[in-house]
């Protein structure tokens, strides 16, 4: 008997309890999932599966998949175009940062465990039944494996992802001049010369080695006032290279020391504060899982991304405060005529506003800072900026946003409010001029003896 040609058969819907009883179990296949994730990766590779996004993203993922499996119009909504498409997209990369071949093989693990609960439910079906759930679900996960690689390919045809951002240590005690740790980061950096174009960056973003302020009521301020102008970075940064070589540096600075300019600021500023007595305060800001960020988002994506953090940051300074940005994901404050509790305070307000008007995928984006004060943390530019480091690191180890120290007594030393620019431990109440070190005349705080910073003598 002759038979006809055969012709694929495109797997429709297998509505059954026993696939809608899947639906159900969302949890437990994302568990599962993981944990087959983990035992497939190596060791060394096993740190990089995000955990956490698959327990938030693993469940809508799995239950999209099952949903699929029992609706043509729930299957139309993971093709190309379709509203779930960018959410299963991301099973690759959940697996860790890897190729191709890694992402279609969280695929296949995704697969392989659906798989398993679909023959448990379907065991006592007719084979039919479970045949025909294995060929939709084929189907079903070959979508999923196209929107991973078509956002891998997405990726990589787009602009170079940054690169990584790692805690950089800067003006140790065994630096000499603060700011050659960072030079040395960019030893091998080409050189720019003044007539080359500016580099374009996202809309609200900071270019580092410039120092802005752009507070909430700093427009329409006079020029200069509350800002730090491009001409007073690069004479910081003369004056700096002047120190180290001994010789003028002609022309427009090198990047390898535009990346330090706010530092030479933060040394005139420190001057300042000796020569008027008024209080100084050094703040870091860091976006937490930056490194995160960059691992799996497009360049241009993860640029917006630091695009609304630097903004966010921006929202909660003060017209007086200065803000330079040393990497995309990295800021220092100087918060002018500011003790410890303004320090502090800004700090809060920082922590606040970040997450409350920015989300990464969802998620509020977080940050972690630290702060030093001048003549309490230390009394140069190089001390500070170890102090503000550490201060961040422990407020990042300890999982919250800023670390606050309760001062003995507080008042108007932090330049928050009036009655005497004093700051620290002995700074007063600022309602009175008596004589002791809590005396709201700033007393309390003691310029130092031996000059603001190495090398600024002259």
């Amino acid at each position: 008997m002759e038979r006809g040609v055969l012709r694929r058969r495109r797997p429709g819907p297998v509505v059954t309890e026993g696939v809608e009883a899947l639906l159900l179990r969302a949890q437990e296949l994302a568990k599962g999932w993981l944990l087959a994730l983990v035992e497939d990766a190596p060791l060394e590779g096993a740190a990089a599966i995000m955990a956490g996004d698959v327990a938030r993203d693993g469940p809508r993922i799995c239950d999209a998949v099952v949903r699929a499996l029992l609706d043509e119009a729930d299957l139309r909504r993971i093709e190309p175009g379709g509203v779930l498409e960018p959410l299963v997209s991301r099973a690759g990369e959940l697996a860790g940062v890897g190729s191709a071949e890694a992402d279609a093989h969280a695929v296949d693990t995704l697969r392989s465990v659906i798989w398993s609960a679909l023959r448990i439910e379907l065991a006592r079906n007719d084979p039919e039944v479970l045949a025909d759930a294995g060929e939709r679900l084929s189907l079903v996960t070959e979508l999923v494996r196209a929107a991973v690689l078509r956002r891998r390919g997405e990726g990589s045809a787009s602009e170079d992802p940054p690169g990584r951002v790692s805690p950089l240590r800067v003006a140790r005690p065994e630096i000499p001049v603060p700011g050659e740790a960072i030079a040395r980061e960019h030893a091998h950096a080409p050189r720019r010369r003044s007539s080359d174009a500016p580099e374009r960056r996202t809309e609200g973003s900071i270019a580092p080695g410039l120092a802005v302020t752009e507070g909430p009521e700093a427009g329409g301020g006079e020029a200069g006032v509350g800002s730090l102008e491009r001409s007073e970075v690069t004479e910081g940064a003369d004056r700096g290279q002047d120190r180290r070589d001994g010789a003028p540096s002609p022309g427009a600075p090198d990047p390898i020391v535009a990346d330090a300019l706010w530092i030479g600021a933060l040394r005139d500023e420190i001057v300042r504060a000796a020569r008027a007595r008024s209080p100084l305060s050094l703040l870091l800001v860091e976006l937490d899982e930056a490194d995160r960020m960059i691992a799996v988002e497009p360049r241009r994506e993860a640029s917006a991304t630091f695009g609304r953090f630097a903004q966010a940051v921006r929202t909660a300074l003060r017209h007086r405060d200065v803000l330079a940005c040393e990497t995309e994901s990295r800021a220092w404050i100087i918060a002018r005529e500011t003790g410890r509790a303004g320090a502090q305070a800004l700090g809060s307000r920082i922590v606040t506003a970040v997450p409350a008007e920015e989300s990464w995928r969802g998620a509020p984006l977080t940050v972690s800072v630290g702060l030093a004060v001048l003549g309490e943390d230390g009394h140069n530019a190089a001390t500070l900026i170890d102090a503000a480091e550490q201060m961040r690191f422990a407020a990042e180890a300890s999982g919250i946003g800023i670390i606050t120290i309760q001062a003995e007594e507080s008042g108007a030393g932090d330049g928050e409010q009036p009655g005497g620019p004093g700051s620290g431990p002995g700074a007063g109440s600022g309602s009175g001029s008596g004589s002791g070190p809590g005396s709201g005349s700033g007393a309390g705080w003691e310029p130092p003896t031996t000059g603001p910073d190495p090398g600024l003598a002259g």
